[in-house]
Formats: C-alpha cells, structure tokens, sequence
C-alpha cells in the first residue's frame, strides 16, 4: 500500500517537526514493515505555468504545431505536437534550462523552428498516465507561476507490506496511519473535517435481507454539475497507484484511501430502492469492467427487486455506472462481512481495492463519517450541490467498544520495566483509546476501529503500549533462568542428518511445500481429491496425503530451466486425520535416461538404510496408484513390513521428461534401531555370481516365490538379491542374482553345474521353471 506524506502532514498539527524521511525507520519497528520509500517530484525544476497566445500548423510537418507561449516574463517559440494544444490554453511549460526527470531542456532548432521549451503531459510531469496530448491547467492560475508553488508536486511516497496491516484494519487508510505518526511523535492528530447533514428530508427506501450486511448507508445527492476531480486530487491518486477518472469515483477512491473504508456511488437515475440480498444461482451480471459474470447464491448483492447494481464489497455494475455527466448518485457506505466477500473476490477472481479492505473486517463506525467526508469534499469543490434524502442508516449488526482491565503488575512484568500512570494513558490516549486510572490496574475501552479483529485481550494492550513507548527504550537483561539438559530430539536430529546426507552424497535439492495439494495439478492428473478440506478455503483446500503432487508441482516449474535434478522434502503428510511425516525423493531426467534414473533411485534408497541404520531392504513388486507404471513399483520392505515405494509416474506430465518418485514413512523409519556391524572373515577364494530368471504362474505373488526360494539351501550358497521382473499375460518372470562360493577351495565347474542342476530340480518342484 502506498502512501503519501503530503497527506499525512495535512492531518497532523506541527507536522513539520518531523523528519518525514527517517520516521519511517522507527515505524517499521513500531507498526508495519515499509518496503520502500520513493521521492517525487524532486527531478523537476522551472516549471511554469504559461499560456498559449498563438497555435499555428507547421507548413510542412503534419501534426505539428508553431506555438507562441507567454511564460509570464515574454513570449516563446515552441514547437508542439500535441494534438490539443489551442490558443488560450493555459499549460506546465518547461523554461530553458528547466529540468524534466533529472533532464535539462535546451534551445534548439527543430523542423525548422527553434523551439525555446517544452509543454508537458500528465505523464511527463509525472503525475499519471495519460501522453495522449498536453496537460492543461485550471485558467484562473497566474502566468509565470512556478507549478510547484500551486501543486503538490514533490511528495514522498512510502510502501509500506500489505501483510504486515492483515490484522490492523485501521491501518488501510491514511488517518490511520496519521494516527500512529502522531503517537509516535508525540504530536496532536487533528479531526477529520467532515459536513453534518440535516435529517428533515425523507429516508431512502433500503432493506437488508441477509445477516452478511453489518450496516448500510445511503445518500441521495443532486444538482451535481462538475466532473473533472482538482489536479491535486488527480496528483495525490497518482501518486499512490490510481488512475483519476471523473470526479464522482475519484471522491469515493480518495474518502477511502483517507479512511480505509470503500464507498461506492450509483447513478440514481433507476433506482428507487436498494435491497442487499444474495444472488440466484447462475445469474448473470455485467460489471464495472465489462465482463460478464456468472453470479451464485452465494454471492451478496445490491439490487432492486431481480435488477442488480453491484456484488457488495467488490465491484458495481455498468448498469448503474456513474458518467460524466451524471447529476444524480445515491452514495453508498456500507460494511460487509470479511469473510463473505472473501470468498465471493476468490469465486470470481476478482480482487479490488474495496474487496482487499473489506477483508479485513472493517469498523462499520466509519461508514457515517466517510459519507459525511464525501459530502465536505464535494460541496468544497460543487458548492451548488443538494442533499436530497435523509442520511438513511439501516445498522442491524452494531460494532460495540470493548472493555479490558489490564493489571499494573501484569504490564511490569511483562515489559521489565516501570511506566508511569500518566504515560500509560498519554500512549493509550494518543491511539484514541479511553483509559481510567485505578488503583492497582487500568480499565480500558478500546475504540471501535480496533475491536474488529485486532485487540481483544490484555497482552494486546501491553503490545501497544509497548511499541509506542518504543521497543529501544526497554534494556535488555539477561534471563534469569535455571539450566536445564537440553533433551534429546532424536527425530530432529535425525531429519537434519537425513537432510545434509541428501544434499551432499546425492546433489539433491530440498524443498518446502504447502500442506495442501494444488487443485489444478489434481485435475489435470485425474486423482480423486478424497483426503481431508480445509474449511473456508476456495481453492487448494485438500490436504495431502503423499508428498508426490507437492513435489511434482515444484519440479514442473523447475523443468522449464533445468533438464536433471533432483529434490526431496521431509514433510507433513494428513492420513485418516492424523499427521504424519514422509520422507519423499523425486528424480526428473530425459526420457531416454529413465533406466539410469531408475537406477539411481533404488541406489538412494538402499543407501539411506545402509548408511543410517545398517540394514538391507528388500525391494518387491507391488501395485501403487494407477498414476505409476506398475512393472517398475517396487514396495520398500523390512522383515516383511512395508515402509515406503518407489516407482515410476506413468503419465506424461512434464514433456519428454520420466518423474520418479519414492517415498520413505519418517516416524517408521526413525524407530529402527541400528544394527551393529558384524564383522566375517573374507573368503581366501573368489566368489561366482549367477541369474537365474524363474518362470511363475500369474497366481504365484512375489512373496510366495520368496518363500519357496528361502528354503533351498546349498553348501557352496552364500546370498540372492532380486533384480527385477517382467510380465506377461501367461506368467510372470522374476530374475534373480546367486552369490556362490567357498571358504576352503576355488569352486570347480562341477560344483557348479552340480548347484545349477540342484537349483533347477528344486524349483520344479514347486512348479518354477528356470529360463535357459
């Protein structure tokens, strides 16, 4: 959010005892984090107002104009292609040697003409957008004035982190943060000026039909004759990020950058009645920008009988827009609730700057003295206009004060030091809190632009007492604490051991996702999003179950830049309401290399229970979701258990890329205990490796081959390890690798066609056929 100093200063008495340059250091510890402070206006110098005498067409460049300026001291040539430049106009005019964005204008000769200026646009003075031709000022400025003098043009404008005001909605307005300067500085905050309005006319005819409205105000104004806004108004819209369109929205965009709360004006040409009421479903309604839009039942609106006018707190409608020549509007000033206009913004993925404030549960206190401003600020500029209606408040849900006692001993305590009574309530006080002194606590009414969502509790006053008084100014003490043996985190230090061992033995990448699965990837895989919602939010509000779409949503982004690399996460995974942490390893590579990569995961794998708890895995065949390929989905298994997978994804989601995915359950795994290292004596002689590939019936699983093959046994066996499976629609395949050898002699050939043949009779005997 941006903001300007000029309007800070036009709130605050003695204003210029503070250096509004170095204030903002001490209000991003004491409030809200300023992102960047930008300085205007500083890179333009002798600018004048002048007057055009003379707009003759150049003779032979189209377009072009000859013009005789008077810049109050004598008349100029200057040579103009703006389209709109006429005799009489008067205009900014840059003298010789004046600057433009740090750019000094020079005499010179152009087409012909020596042009001994320059005549600016809104755009090249830096107060808007609009190039499309020359500003042109008010008639009653003086000739030969320095701009400077009459506008606002050197300004500081600071951004202060939107997210840092989430919870300070007071905040989204410049008085509120007036408010706070002032506190901090210790200088008196002034009463907005605002216009009393007489209740002797008739009331508008408003009807609330649904609890969402927390109060809505209308005024019914006429005899509106001006439309352009002040350059002043245009300037200070600038400056802070909008665009000034007439004056009619222009005021309702300025009352609500000054208060923080929106308002919004109706052309009342149509309407004799407002009813707030939610939407029929599948609706439609063409808003302020154009587009049409498909409304819901969920969605407040404000409408008359089946016509609507606007979706509360986002957007109104072209139906009921205001124009330049509108004369008529019935203002609105309303309070909505935060969360309904959430939800309808995210629905419709309209954000705004009334729907961004709206959210954040605003004081429905405000909505009075906004209008009131409107009227003030209006009427200073069209003094011919009517007030038509009564000021017509329908206020169904009141924002009440709260109450708060807040112990003397409580804030000592937790402050570590002594405050006195009087700047107690000089803090309080200045934050336009009501406090009363008693003997051994405070009572305190907070106001009501504080209650909605901010200050609810005592610590919430130690809080503001605090950061006012300044955090610099409480000393810093040691603790006083008793020393106690740190206990031992076993999980933590295994994550972060686990961690380092990734990233350093592998390459590979850690990574930090949401807790919920992004929606979109979820459709576009086909996965049925059955796990656990999170109520309230639109989107992305299934928690996830795997880590796999958490990391496949990382390594699509990651893709477009790199062709291999790897990432993994410890993280939190929500099984049948219950949390627990996953280990997750995702490998990408080219699509030719999905045998290596395969490879290389099942290397990862048995590397980290090696390595970490001295123990060999077995890796088996079984079915994973149909979202991998299932010939390469191997199960993780320890003495039977199952503790984790790792596969192949079989769909295509990354073009011309294989994603490769396992998966470890981090509570199981950090529960093995490691097994000591037993240390054998080395055979003398070397060792012989054999393959086997045994031929199954399709209704022999993997663990029954297991079973048949553990039971055979050899004097010359040493150890098997399975290499891998193929399948087809008769039998399935399994191939295995024999480690054969001896303790006393080399083994001869006959020894080994002797293990062969044993081998062979075995395995027949339990209807496996060995593949010659």
């Amino acid at each position: 959010m941006k903001i300007s100093c000029n309007k800070l200063k036009s709130y605050i008495n003695n204003s210029e005892k503070i250096d509004w340059l170095s204030i903002w250091d001490t209000f991003t510890i004491r409030v809200a984090e300023v992102e960047g402070i930008e300085l205007k206006g500083r890179g333009y110098e002798n600018i004048v107002v002048g007057e055009i005498i003379e707009a003759l067409p150049h003779p032979k460049k189209d377009k072009y104009n000859i013009l005789k300026v008077d810049n109050g001291k004598k008349h100029l040539s200057i040579l103009c292609g703006a389209p709109n430049c006429k005799k009489g106009m008067k205009v900014a005019l840059v003298n010789v040697g004046g600057k433009v964005n740090d750019f000094e204008i020079s005499e010179k000769e152009i087409a012909g003409v020596l042009s001994q200026g320059m005549l600016l646009s809104a755009s090249e003075l830096g107060i808007g957008d609009d190039h499309s031709g020359i500003i042109e000022l008010p008639n009653d400025y003086v000739v030969g004035t320095n701009l400077k003098e009459i506008l606002p043009l050197e300004d500081i404008i600071v951004e202060i982190d939107n997210k840092s005001l989430t919870n300070r909605p007071d905040l989204w307005g410049h008085y509120g943060i007036a408010r706070e300067i002032a506190a901090i500085t210790k200088q008196e905050l002034k009463q907005i000026e605002i216009e009393e309005i007489t209740n002797d006319k008739k009331d508008l005819n408003i009807k609330i039909f649904n609890e969402n409205c927390n109060r809505y105000l209308g005024l019914k104004i006429d005899n509106i004759k001006e439309n352009k806004s002040p350059l002043a108004m245009q300037i200070f819209l600038s400056y802070v990020g909008m665009r000034s369109l007439s004056l009619l929205v222009d005021l309702t965009n300025y009352v609500m950058l000054e208060l923080g709360t929106p308002m919004h004006a109706f052309d009342s040409t149509n309407i004799d009645k407002i009813e707030i009421d939610v939407a029929h479903n599948n609706d439609t309604f063409i808003t302020l920008d154009g587009i049409e839009r498909t409304l819901s039942k969920d969605y407040l609106m404000i409408k008359n009988n089946d016509e609507y006018y606007a979706i509360a707190g986002v957007m109104g409608g072209l139906n009921s827009e205001v124009e330049e020549n509108t004369s008529s509007i019935i203002l609105e000033s309303a309070s909505f609730d935060a969360t309904s206009v959430r939800k309808t913004a995210t629905s419709l993925g309209l954000r705004t700057e009334a729907s961004t404030r709206f959210e954040k549960s605003l004081d429905p206190n405000l909505n009075e003295i906004a209008t009131k401003r409107f009227v003030k600020l209006l009427r200073d500029i069209d003094s011919n206009i009517q007030i038509v209606s009564n000021l017509t408040d329908v206020y169904p849900n009141k924002q009440n004060t709260i109450k708060l006692k807040l112990t003397k001993e409580k804030l000592t305590r937790y402050l570590g030091v002594t405050i006195s009574d009087d700047e107690v309530k000089k803090i309080l006080e200045s934050l336009e809190f009501s406090l009363t002194v008693k003997k051994d606590y405070y009572e305190v009414i907070v106001p009501t632009f504080r209650a909605t969502k901010d200050i609810e509790i005592e610590e919430d006053l130690i809080e503001e007492i605090a950061r006012i008084y300044g955090y610099e100014n409480i000393n810093i003490e040691p603790l006083r604490v008793n020393l106690e043996a740190k206990m031992e985190e076993k999980d933590y230090d295994l994550s972060y051991e686990l961690k380092k061992y990734l990233a350093t033995k592998f390459s590979l990448n850690e990574v930090h996702t949401y807790l919920w699965n992004n929606t979109n990837l979820l459709k576009k895989l086909e996965v049925l999003e059955n796990n656990v919602k999170v109520l309230g939010r639109v989107e992305d509000n299934v928690l996830r179950d795997d880590l796999l779409y958490s990391l496949v949503d990382v390594s699509i982004e990651n893709a477009k830049y790199k062709n291999k690399f790897g990432i993994f996460e410890i993280g939190t995974v929500i099984k049948d309401n219950e949390n627990y942490q996953d280990l997750g390893i995702m490998l990408i590579n080219d699509d030719k290399y999905i045998k290596e990569a395969y490879f290389e995961l099942k290397r990862i794998v048995l590397s980290i229970f090696k390595d970490f708890k001295n123990i060999n895995v077995e890796l088996l065949p079984i079915k994973l979701d149909t979202i991998y390929h299932e010939p390469l989905s191997l199960g993780i298994f320890i003495n039977g258990e199952e503790i984790g997978s790792l596969g192949v994804i079989e769909k295509t989601i990354i073009k011309k890329k294989s994603i490769l995915y396992a998966k470890i359950d981090f509570a199981k795994f950090s529960k093995i205990e490691k097994l000591d290292t037993i240390y054998e004596e080395l055979s003398k002689y070397p060792s012989v490796t054999l393959d086997y590939t045994l031929v199954v019936p399709k209704d022999y699983n993997y663990q029954k081959v297991k079973e048949i093959i553990d039971k055979f046994n050899s004097p010359i066996f040493q150890k098997y390890e399975f290499v891998g499976l193929f399948e087809t629609e008769l039998d399935i395949k399994y191939t295995f690798r024999y480690t054969v050898g001896s303790y006393d002699h080399t083994l001869t050939s006959e020894e080994l066609e002797e293990f062969k043949n044993l081998f062979i009779k075995y395995n027949k005997e339990h209807k496996i056929n060995i593949l010659e």
